[in-house]
């Protein structure tokens, strides 16, 4: 599985929960449904051809093509997230979906972003991640290394449910320590912002202190990867899905 179209981050400035576009939705709903069914010239009609004006229409139907190819098991498609990604000083609405098979027994879901430029009603981009169940926390196989799965820990007297520690590959051969963790949001999006901001340095403080920095600094170089100074931290709330990723530089954790 592979980015095509945009190339977007996942720990770019990215946030989850904010009001959904209708509209968009539906675009995101009926694209998803021609790529699917590999109707190439039906999704090249919803695709922005002018944000994105260097993919060609050949690209285009290639990448469909292999889409389709890796959605061939899966017969529902449910939104799961709905965010906002900033990528070099450019805003984007997101869409993630859930492909389910209610017919076969499939261990590992798969998740589709539908990105969108936050001036278009038309589709942007759209990449595939694979869903380990085994892992709840990596979000795209190859992409993610498990530094620690599944456990509950005990921070400032509170148990807290963490539901992975990875290392997050980036390009240039980069890698972010990254924590996710359970956790109840406030309902406002802005409100979301601020209290992830605030509670996320503890969470980065506790890698510190339990030696997850130095287990990722040697998994890292085993990897040929540079592991960033800072820290990811990754916050899903389980009642809504929604979450909000937060960046704890390096000169904070001091």
């Amino acid at each position: 599985m592979k980015v095509i179209f945009l190339l977007l981050a996942f720990w770019t400035n990215i946030s989850f929960g904010q009001l959904v576009d209708k509209k968009k939705l539906e675009i995101a709903k009926t694209f998803l449904h021609f790529v699917a069914k590999g109707q190439k010239d039906s999704s090249w009609q919803l695709f922005d051809k002018i944000n994105v004006p260097d993919v060609t229409e050949e690209q285009f139907g290639k990448s469909v093509l292999q889409i389709e190819n890796d959605l061939l098991v899966f017969d529902t498609f449910e939104l799961s997230m709905s965010g906002v990604k900033s990528v070099n000083g450019k805003q984007f609405d997101v869409y993630t979906f859930r492909a389910i098979s209610k017919t076969r027994n499939i261990v590992d879901d798969i998740l589709i972003d539908i990105s969108f430029f936050s001036s278009s009603q038309l589709v942007g981009g759209i990449q595939p991640k694979k869903l380990l169940k085994e892992n709840a926390a990596s979000t795209a196989k190859g992409k993610e290394t498990t530094i620690e799965k599944e456990f509950t820990a005990v921070i400032d007297n509170i148990t807290y449910k963490i539901t992975g520690i990875n290392i997050v590959h980036f390009e240039n051969k980069q890698g972010l320590l990254a924590i996710q963790v359970e956790s109840a949001l406030p309902s406002g999006a802005n409100d979301a912002k601020v209290f992830a901001n605030k509670e996320a340095l503890k969470f980065a403080k506790y890698l510190v202190s339990k030696g997850y920095v130095e287990k990722a600094t040697l998994k890292a170089k085993e990897l040929d990867l540079k592991l960033l100074d800072d820290i990811g931290v990754s916050f899903l709330d389980p009642g809504t899905h929604g979450g909000y990723n937060v960046m704890v530089k390096a000169a904070d954790l001091k």
